[in-house]
């Protein structure tokens, strides 16, 4: 069964493809299925209908794959925490951690 992978963005956000192509790579290092979905959020409706708090966010099955507990839904640019830095998307690194508890 494949997983769901939702990249929420903005059109301003220059780290999103970034996330897309680490994702992609992770997916394939660990011989995961997912089928992929890229949102544009636009407007603040739309963030707070798709309960977006920054770009690049990136979902599998429905669930933040870097929750921030108490963050709220906005346009605005996200930041990760890479342990020596903040970048502007999460580390192959982050995003190998976090997907290899799918592996099964």
């Amino acid at each position: 069964m494949a997983l769901q992978i939702d990249i929420l963005y903005m059109a301003d956000c220059t780290d999103w493809e970034t996330a897309a192509e680490i994702v992609q790579q992770v997916l394939a290092d660990l011989n995961l299925e997912a089928d992929i979905q890229y949102w544009l959020i636009e407007n603040d409706r739309q963030a707070l209908q798709n309960y977006f708090i920054g770009s690049p966010t990136i979902r599998v099955d429905g669930y933040d794959l870097f929750p921030v507990k108490g963050a709220t839904a906005g346009l605005r640019l996200r930041s990760y925490w890479t342990g020596d830095d903040l970048l502007g998307h999460p580390t192959y690194d982050m995003v190998y951690e976090a997907l290899s508890q799918y592996v099964g």
